[in-house]
Protein backbone atom coordinates (compact mmCIF):
# COMPACT_ATOMS: atom_id res chain seq x y z
CA UNK A 1 0.00 0.00 0.00
CA UNK A 2 2.48 2.23 1.07
CA UNK A 3 4.65 1.98 -2.36
CA UNK A 4 1.60 2.41 -4.28
CA UNK A 5 1.28 5.97 -2.55
CA UNK A 6 4.77 6.41 -3.61
CA UNK A 7 4.21 5.89 -7.10
CA UNK A 8 1.01 7.86 -7.01
CA UNK A 9 2.87 11.10 -5.56
CA UNK A 10 5.76 10.47 -8.24
CA UNK A 11 3.35 10.27 -11.14
CA UNK A 12 1.53 12.98 -9.54
CA UNK A 13 4.63 15.09 -9.22
CA UNK A 14 6.21 14.25 -12.32
CA UNK A 15 2.29 15.52 -14.15
CA UNK A 16 3.12 18.90 -12.10
CA UNK A 17 6.34 18.92 -12.96
CA UNK A 18 5.50 18.47 -16.83
CA UNK A 19 2.64 20.92 -16.56
CA UNK A 20 4.73 23.74 -15.07
CA UNK A 21 7.48 22.98 -17.87
CA UNK A 22 4.67 23.49 -20.42
CA UNK A 23 3.77 26.59 -19.03
CA UNK A 24 6.53 27.79 -18.83
CA UNK A 25 7.89 27.07 -22.24
CA UNK A 26 4.57 28.55 -23.26
CA UNK A 27 5.69 31.85 -21.58
CA UNK A 28 8.82 31.92 -22.68
CA UNK A 29 7.25 31.56 -26.20
CA UNK A 30 5.12 34.17 -25.54
CA UNK A 31 7.59 36.81 -24.46
CA UNK A 32 9.88 36.19 -27.66
CA UNK A 33 7.07 35.96 -30.25
CA UNK A 34 6.79 39.81 -31.50
CA UNK A 35 10.88 39.62 -31.21
CA UNK A 36 12.88 38.62 -34.72
CA UNK A 37 14.40 35.33 -34.44
CA UNK A 38 17.94 36.01 -32.34
CA UNK A 39 20.04 34.92 -35.07
CA UNK A 40 18.33 37.01 -37.37
CA UNK A 41 19.24 40.10 -35.64
CA UNK A 42 22.76 39.34 -34.03
CA UNK A 43 24.54 41.42 -32.35
CA UNK A 44 21.49 43.79 -32.07
CA UNK A 45 19.17 42.24 -29.03
CA UNK A 46 15.37 42.67 -28.92
CA UNK A 47 13.28 42.89 -25.68
CA UNK A 48 9.98 43.04 -24.84
CA UNK A 49 9.94 45.80 -22.13
CA UNK A 50 6.10 45.24 -21.37
CA UNK A 51 4.04 42.42 -21.36
CA UNK A 52 1.07 43.79 -21.21
CA UNK A 53 1.34 46.01 -24.44
CA UNK A 54 3.75 44.07 -26.01
CA UNK A 55 6.24 46.96 -26.20
CA UNK A 56 9.53 46.25 -28.63
CA UNK A 57 12.81 47.39 -27.43
CA UNK A 58 15.49 47.25 -30.18
CA UNK A 59 19.32 47.15 -28.66
CA UNK A 60 22.00 47.43 -31.43
CA UNK A 61 24.71 49.12 -29.29
CA UNK A 62 27.03 46.21 -30.40
CA UNK A 63 26.79 46.92 -34.07
CA UNK A 64 29.95 47.65 -36.09
CA UNK A 65 29.04 49.26 -39.59
CA UNK A 66 26.04 51.45 -40.95
CA UNK A 67 25.81 48.46 -43.48
CA UNK A 68 25.70 45.75 -40.96
CA UNK A 69 23.06 47.82 -39.14
CA UNK A 70 21.10 48.48 -42.72
CA UNK A 71 21.61 44.34 -43.12
CA UNK A 72 19.60 43.65 -39.65
CA UNK A 73 16.65 46.08 -40.03
CA UNK A 74 16.10 44.73 -43.96
CA UNK A 75 15.50 41.50 -43.27
CA UNK A 76 11.42 40.05 -42.89
CA UNK A 77 10.47 41.13 -38.81
CA UNK A 78 7.43 39.64 -37.66
CA UNK A 79 6.38 42.82 -36.57
CA UNK A 80 7.77 46.61 -38.07
CA UNK A 81 6.79 48.46 -35.32
CA UNK A 82 9.12 48.87 -32.18
CA UNK A 83 8.87 50.66 -29.28
CA UNK A 84 12.78 51.69 -28.63
CA UNK A 85 15.95 51.50 -30.61
CA UNK A 86 19.29 51.79 -28.74
CA UNK A 87 22.46 52.28 -29.07
CA UNK A 88 24.47 52.94 -26.58
CA UNK A 89 28.77 53.43 -25.83
CA UNK A 90 29.20 52.70 -29.62
CA UNK A 91 32.24 54.11 -30.93
CA UNK A 92 31.75 52.42 -34.20
CA UNK A 93 28.54 54.58 -35.96
CA UNK A 94 29.77 57.42 -36.85
CA UNK A 95 26.60 58.26 -39.30
CA UNK A 96 22.64 56.84 -39.27
CA UNK A 97 22.05 56.95 -42.83
CA UNK A 98 18.49 57.04 -44.97
CA UNK A 99 17.38 53.51 -45.31
CA UNK A 100 19.75 52.50 -42.49
CA UNK A 101 16.30 50.92 -40.51
CA UNK A 102 14.42 49.89 -43.54
CA UNK A 103 11.08 50.56 -43.60
CA UNK A 104 10.80 49.55 -39.40
CA UNK A 105 9.22 52.20 -37.45
CA UNK A 106 9.95 53.15 -33.46
CA UNK A 107 8.40 55.64 -31.18
CA UNK A 108 11.68 56.62 -29.27
CA UNK A 109 15.27 56.53 -30.03
CA UNK A 110 18.37 56.84 -27.99
CA UNK A 111 21.85 56.72 -28.72
CA UNK A 112 24.34 57.49 -26.31
CA UNK A 113 27.31 58.15 -25.35
CA UNK A 114 29.54 57.11 -28.80
CA UNK A 115 31.28 58.50 -31.83
CA UNK A 116 27.93 59.52 -33.73
CA UNK A 117 28.64 62.55 -35.55
CA UNK A 118 26.37 62.83 -38.37
CA UNK A 119 22.56 61.86 -39.15
CA UNK A 120 21.51 62.59 -42.16
CA UNK A 121 18.65 64.09 -43.60
CA UNK A 122 15.59 62.26 -43.67
CA UNK A 123 17.41 59.19 -41.78
CA UNK A 124 14.32 58.90 -39.34
CA UNK A 125 12.28 58.90 -42.06
CA UNK A 126 10.44 55.14 -41.63
CA UNK A 127 9.21 57.12 -38.15
CA UNK A 128 8.00 60.39 -38.99
CA UNK A 129 4.71 59.42 -38.02
CA UNK A 130 5.49 57.14 -35.10
CA UNK A 131 8.12 59.11 -33.07
CA UNK A 132 7.38 60.59 -29.99
CA UNK A 133 11.11 61.13 -28.17
CA UNK A 134 14.56 61.39 -30.25
CA UNK A 135 17.08 61.09 -27.56
CA UNK A 136 21.03 61.57 -29.03
CA UNK A 137 23.75 62.75 -25.99
CA UNK A 138 27.15 62.47 -25.07
CA UNK A 139 28.14 62.22 -28.46
CA UNK A 140 30.08 63.84 -31.25
CA UNK A 141 27.24 64.72 -33.05
CA UNK A 142 27.75 68.32 -35.20
CA UNK A 143 24.71 67.61 -37.52
CA UNK A 144 21.28 67.15 -36.77
CA UNK A 145 18.50 67.99 -39.68
CA UNK A 146 16.61 70.21 -37.61
CA UNK A 147 14.83 71.63 -40.52
CA UNK A 148 12.77 68.16 -40.58
CA UNK A 149 11.26 68.93 -37.27
CA UNK A 150 7.98 69.41 -38.34
CA UNK A 151 8.01 66.38 -40.37
CA UNK A 152 7.16 64.73 -37.40
CA UNK A 153 3.54 65.10 -35.71
CA UNK A 154 4.49 63.37 -32.54
CA UNK A 155 7.32 64.60 -31.79
CA UNK A 156 7.27 65.78 -27.69
CA UNK A 157 11.08 65.04 -26.56
CA UNK A 158 14.15 66.21 -28.24
CA UNK A 159 17.30 65.76 -26.04
CA UNK A 160 20.39 66.71 -28.17
CA UNK A 161 22.96 67.06 -24.73
CA UNK A 162 26.38 67.37 -24.79
CA UNK A 163 27.04 67.19 -28.14
CA UNK A 164 28.82 69.68 -30.47
CA UNK A 165 26.45 71.22 -32.59
CA UNK A 166 27.16 74.75 -34.12
CA UNK A 167 25.64 77.85 -35.27
CA UNK A 168 21.78 78.84 -34.70
CA UNK A 169 19.03 76.06 -35.01
CA UNK A 170 15.91 77.10 -37.00
CA UNK A 171 13.35 75.30 -34.98
CA UNK A 172 9.42 74.59 -36.19
CA UNK A 173 7.40 72.20 -34.93
CA UNK A 174 3.66 71.61 -33.90
CA UNK A 175 4.37 69.01 -31.23
CA UNK A 176 7.19 69.59 -29.51
CA UNK A 177 6.94 70.62 -26.11
CA UNK A 178 10.16 69.89 -24.45
CA UNK A 179 13.87 70.92 -25.67
CA UNK A 180 17.46 69.90 -24.50
CA UNK A 181 20.39 71.71 -26.17
CA UNK A 182 22.37 71.91 -23.05
CA UNK A 183 26.59 71.19 -23.83
CA UNK A 184 26.52 72.70 -27.50
CA UNK A 185 28.20 75.35 -28.63
CA UNK A 186 26.00 76.78 -30.66
CA UNK A 187 25.52 80.51 -31.17
CA UNK A 188 22.05 81.23 -30.90
CA UNK A 189 18.66 79.64 -31.43
CA UNK A 190 15.91 80.74 -33.79
CA UNK A 191 12.36 79.29 -32.54
CA UNK A 192 9.98 80.00 -35.01
CA UNK A 193 6.06 78.16 -34.72
CA UNK A 194 6.03 76.02 -31.58
CA UNK A 195 3.03 76.18 -30.17
CA UNK A 196 3.07 73.46 -27.68
CA UNK A 197 6.90 73.82 -26.48
CA UNK A 198 6.83 73.77 -22.50
CA UNK A 199 10.58 73.65 -21.55
CA UNK A 200 13.70 74.47 -22.78
CA UNK A 201 16.98 73.78 -22.28
CA UNK A 202 20.17 75.74 -23.68
CA UNK A 203 22.76 75.95 -20.47
CA UNK A 204 26.25 75.99 -21.02
CA UNK A 205 26.03 76.77 -24.57
CA UNK A 206 28.08 79.28 -26.90
CA UNK A 207 25.47 82.29 -26.92
CA UNK A 208 26.63 85.29 -25.72
CA UNK A 209 23.52 87.53 -26.85
CA UNK A 210 19.62 87.01 -27.36
CA UNK A 211 18.34 88.88 -30.19
CA UNK A 212 14.39 91.39 -29.66
CA UNK A 213 11.86 88.25 -30.35
CA UNK A 214 14.16 85.41 -29.08
CA UNK A 215 11.19 83.97 -26.86
CA UNK A 216 7.99 84.98 -28.02
CA UNK A 217 5.07 84.00 -29.19
CA UNK A 218 5.68 80.44 -27.48
CA UNK A 219 2.15 80.44 -25.92
CA UNK A 220 2.75 77.11 -24.14
CA UNK A 221 6.57 78.42 -22.83
CA UNK A 222 7.43 78.33 -19.18
CA UNK A 223 10.64 77.05 -18.61
CA UNK A 224 13.46 78.12 -19.39
CA UNK A 225 17.51 77.32 -18.35
CA UNK A 226 19.84 79.58 -19.61
CA UNK A 227 22.70 79.25 -17.12
CA UNK A 228 26.34 78.82 -17.45
CA UNK A 229 26.59 81.34 -20.93
CA UNK A 230 28.23 84.28 -21.40
CA UNK A 231 25.11 86.66 -21.53
CA UNK A 232 26.12 89.88 -20.98
CA UNK A 233 22.91 92.37 -21.39
CA UNK A 234 19.24 91.31 -21.84
CA UNK A 235 17.37 93.46 -23.92
CA UNK A 236 13.85 95.02 -24.14
CA UNK A 237 11.83 92.31 -25.71
CA UNK A 238 13.32 89.18 -25.62
CA UNK A 239 11.34 86.97 -23.34
CA UNK A 240 7.82 87.75 -23.34
CA UNK A 241 5.73 84.49 -21.73
CA UNK A 242 2.60 83.87 -22.04
CA UNK A 243 1.90 80.98 -19.42
CA UNK A 244 0.28 81.98 -15.73
CA UNK A 245 3.00 80.58 -14.05
CA UNK A 246 6.83 80.27 -15.32
CA UNK A 247 10.18 79.94 -14.37
CA UNK A 248 13.45 81.35 -15.53
CA UNK A 249 17.35 80.44 -15.13
CA UNK A 250 19.22 82.79 -16.27
CA UNK A 251 22.01 81.77 -13.28
CA UNK A 252 25.55 82.17 -13.78
CA UNK A 253 26.02 84.34 -17.01
CA UNK A 254 27.90 87.76 -17.24
CA UNK A 255 24.74 89.91 -17.06
CA UNK A 256 25.28 93.81 -16.24
CA UNK A 257 21.97 95.45 -17.47
CA UNK A 258 18.53 94.07 -17.71
CA UNK A 259 16.50 96.45 -19.62
CA UNK A 260 13.29 97.47 -19.11
CA UNK A 261 10.76 94.91 -20.78
CA UNK A 262 13.23 92.58 -21.24
CA UNK A 263 11.48 89.47 -18.87
CA UNK A 264 7.52 90.09 -19.92
CA UNK A 265 4.79 87.80 -18.55
CA UNK A 266 6.57 86.34 -15.81
CA UNK A 267 4.22 85.41 -12.93
CA UNK A 268 4.03 83.24 -9.91
CA UNK A 269 7.38 81.48 -10.96
CA UNK A 270 10.92 82.12 -10.32
CA UNK A 271 13.39 84.57 -12.10
CA UNK A 272 17.15 83.00 -11.10
CA UNK A 273 19.98 85.39 -12.11
CA UNK A 274 22.54 84.42 -9.54
CA UNK A 275 26.19 84.88 -10.05
CA UNK A 276 25.72 87.51 -12.64
CA UNK A 277 27.67 91.84 -12.47
CA UNK A 278 24.30 93.12 -11.84
CA UNK A 279 24.86 96.54 -9.63
CA UNK A 280 21.13 96.99 -9.21
CA UNK A 281 18.05 95.49 -9.11
CA UNK A 282 16.33 98.16 -10.69
CA UNK A 283 13.03 98.98 -9.83
CA UNK A 284 11.00 99.05 -13.45
CA UNK A 285 12.59 95.68 -14.58
CA UNK A 286 12.71 93.47 -10.94
CA UNK A 287 8.95 95.39 -9.00
CA UNK A 288 6.51 94.32 -12.16
CA UNK A 289 8.03 90.80 -11.58
CA UNK A 290 7.37 91.08 -7.81
CA UNK A 291 4.42 92.49 -8.02
CA UNK A 292 3.35 88.95 -10.36
CA UNK A 293 4.51 86.87 -6.92
CA UNK A 294 7.87 85.91 -8.90
CA UNK A 295 10.54 84.90 -6.34
CA UNK A 296 13.84 86.86 -7.26
CA UNK A 297 16.92 84.66 -6.44
CA UNK A 298 20.06 87.17 -6.55
CA UNK A 299 22.97 86.69 -4.91
CA UNK A 300 26.56 86.47 -6.13
CA UNK A 301 25.92 89.79 -7.59
CA UNK A 302 27.72 92.99 -6.77
CA UNK A 303 25.02 95.35 -5.59
CA UNK A 304 25.66 98.91 -4.84
CA UNK A 305 22.81 98.90 -2.27
CA UNK A 306 22.27 102.49 -2.46
CA UNK A 307 18.95 104.36 -2.81
CA UNK A 308 17.78 102.95 -6.11
CA UNK A 309 16.93 99.83 -3.61
CA UNK A 310 14.72 101.69 -1.89
CA UNK A 311 11.45 100.40 -3.26
CA UNK A 312 12.53 97.03 -2.57
CA UNK A 313 14.04 97.13 1.14
CA UNK A 314 11.63 99.27 2.37
CA UNK A 315 8.68 96.59 1.50
CA UNK A 316 8.45 93.35 3.84
CA UNK A 317 6.28 91.92 1.04
CA UNK A 318 9.01 92.59 -1.67
CA UNK A 319 11.80 90.82 0.61
CA UNK A 320 9.53 88.44 1.32
CA UNK A 321 10.16 87.16 -2.45
CA UNK A 322 14.05 88.25 -2.32
CA UNK A 323 16.26 85.24 -1.23
CA UNK A 324 17.97 85.60 1.53
CA UNK A 325 21.76 85.01 0.36
CA UNK A 326 21.54 88.39 -2.00
CA UNK A 327 24.21 90.77 -0.43
CA UNK A 328 25.76 94.13 -1.16
CA UNK A 329 29.72 94.77 -2.81
CA UNK A 330 30.53 95.37 0.90
CA UNK A 331 28.95 91.78 1.51
CA UNK A 332 26.33 93.12 3.98
CA UNK A 333 23.21 90.85 3.13
CA UNK A 334 19.93 92.82 1.64
CA UNK A 335 17.70 91.47 4.35
CA UNK A 336 19.70 93.07 6.88
CA UNK A 337 19.66 96.58 5.43
CA UNK A 338 17.74 99.14 7.88
CA UNK A 339 14.58 100.22 6.24
CA UNK A 340 14.52 103.01 8.15
CA UNK A 341 17.73 104.21 6.99
CA UNK A 342 16.53 104.35 3.43
CA UNK A 343 13.39 106.39 4.63
CA UNK A 344 15.50 108.85 5.49
CA UNK A 345 18.03 109.46 3.48
CA UNK A 346 16.46 108.85 0.26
Amino acid sequence: MVHQIFVLLAALSCCFCCGTLAIENKDQHLRDLPCPPAEDIQPCVCTVIDSSTYDIEMDCSSVTTNDELASIFSKDFPYNDFFSLVIDNNNHLTTIRPGDFGQKTFQQIHITSGSLQTVYNNAFSSSYDTLTEIDIENTNLDYFPFHELNLFPQLYHLHLENNHLLGSPVLTSSSLGYLYLNGNPIDGIILKTLPLLDSIYLRSTSITHLPPGTFTNLPNLDYMRLGYNGLQVLEAGTINLQTSFNNVDLYNNDLTSIAEGALVGLKGGYLDVRNNQLTELAEAVFRPLIDDGVDVYASGNPLDCGCEITWLVTSDTYMNLLDDDASCTSGQLVSELDPAMFDVIC
